[in-house]
């Protein structure tokens, strides 16, 4: 497979609650794969988010470096109707350019002067080559 066409694979965390823990997990490369570019990471907002502090984030690294290839900034949303990606946060991937096989992603919760709160289905899109 060359770099000019990868295969494309889309994952999916559903309903991450990002007012109440977040999510810490880990996804890899598909058999044969060892290297990759990070398309798009998004999140389709399922519960209002209530972050106005510090926005809940989607972050892409190693586990040496939590947001090595990638950090999506959610700010407070409304329920059903935004869809967050990197056309919201322009510098959220950081290096498209993946060369590990396993990738942690950490979707943290933000802070709210009250009660945080949010949940939202994370997409993140790969080319793997």
């Amino acid at each position: 497979m060359s770099y000019s066409n990868p295969d494309i694979v889309t994952y999916t965390l559903p309903a991450v609650d990002f007012g109440t823990g977040g999510l810490i997990t880990a996804i890899k490369a598909p058999a044969g794969y060892e290297n990759g570019r990070i398309l798009d990471v998004g999140c389709r907002i399922t519960e209002t988010f209530a972050c106005d502090a510090t926005p809940g984030s989607v972050s892409i690294g190693t586990s040496g470096d939590a947001d090595a290839y990638a950090k999506l900034n959610i700010a407070d949303a409304a329920a059903d109707t935004n869809f967050f990606n990197t056309q919201d946060d322009s510098d959220a991937i950081i290096d498209a350019d993946v060369t590990e096989t396993q990738l942690e992603v950490v979707c943290a919760v933000g802070v709210d002067a009250g009660t945080e709160a949010g949940i939202g289905d994370v997409v993140i899109v790969i080319g793997w080559f």
